[in-house]
């Protein structure tokens, strides 16, 4: 009988529009999962995960995207921002799998331009551990 493990780190924020979920996937790297829509009534629900990582000073940020309804302009900024603060800090943040409406978003404010990202969190896992 095999017994599962329980990740060091595992958060869960949740609002009526957003779920947010961080867990530790290695030693030095987290994903931070969202779920429904980023506008700026939740957008502080990402700005809190992604500072709570930089607090914690997480060299590797994975921000997955697969599950993303919408993203409004303020989750750009954010993204846009928390890359260039973990740059900055010698800390990498890829964004994986975002959906076609999230991807459209992305490559109009030409965010996509800035930011690492890659089709699948598998892919970007792959990378950062390069």
């Amino acid at each position: 009988m095999s017994q599962k493990t329980v990740p060091a780190t595992y958060r869960v924020t949740a609002h009526e529009c957003l779920t947010v979920r961080t867990i530790r996937e290695h030693s030095d790297t987290e994903r931070v999962t969202l779920a429904g829509e980023i506008d700026l009534c939740t957008a502080p629900l990402l700005r809190a995960a992604l500072a709570d990582t930089d607090a914690r000073e997480v060299p590797n940020v994975l921000v997955d995207l697969s599950q993303v309804h919408f993203m409004a302009l303020a989750g750009v900024h954010l993204l846009r921002e928390a890359s260039e603060r973990r740059a900055a800090a010698g800390r990498r943040l890829v964004v994986a799998a975002p959906t076609s409406t999230v991807q459209r978003t992305l490559t109009l404010t030409e965010a996509a331009l800035t930011l690492e990202i890659y089709v699948s969190a598998h892919s970007a896992l792959s990378a950062l551990a390069v």
